[in-house]
């Protein structure tokens, strides 16, 4: 039984998330505001695809253009391979043409109709995957130790 963008838009209504079908484009688009991860434009905000290509007997749910690839494209590629191998379900894809790395989950569905929890959870797991991806690949600066924290505290007037 395939799933229709129809049946994947009352879902997220169900639930109360905002989104905005494109029938033109056979897509579903919603937009998550996130703590950590920005996007290649700075943002603090997900934009979420879902689609159901094969007539139905997929969905797929990305986050395009997820993240630059900033000044060693190649080196970007393989750490978020690599965090792409420990995180389950969750994969990227990177479209050289259009310069797009692209963070995907992906479910295929034969003989049944993806569930409410099913999709929900695959949106879910995306934003979340690109949150800690995010933090991962900006790891560059030194944490906060206690004493800057307490010192920075102190300036802006807390005890």
């Amino acid at each position: 039984m395939p799933m229709s963008l129809s049946r994947c838009a009352t879902i997220l209504s169900q639930d109360g998330v905002r989104h905005h079908v494109d029938a033109e484009d056979a897509a579903i688009r919603a937009v998550f505001v996130t703590r950590q991860y920005r996007n290649p434009r700075g943002e603090r905000l997900a934009i979420v695809r879902i689609e159901t290509p094969d007539d139905g007997y997929h969905c797929r749910v990305t986050i395009e253009r997820a993240f630059a690839l900033g000044p060693d494209p190649a080196a970007t590629c393989l750490a978020l391979c690599q965090m792409a191998a420990a995180t389950p379900l969750v994969g990227i894809e990177y479209d050289e043409p259009a310069e797009n790395l692209r963070m995907v989950i992906e479910a295929i569905i034969e003989d049944g109709e993806l569930t409410r929890l099913q999709l929900l959870a695959m949106v879910d797991r995306l934003v979340e995957a690109a949150e800690v991806w995010h933090a991962a690949l900006n790891a560059t600066a030194p944490p906060l130790t206690r004493c800057a924290r307490a010192s920075s505290r102190a300036r802006r007037g807390a005890a």
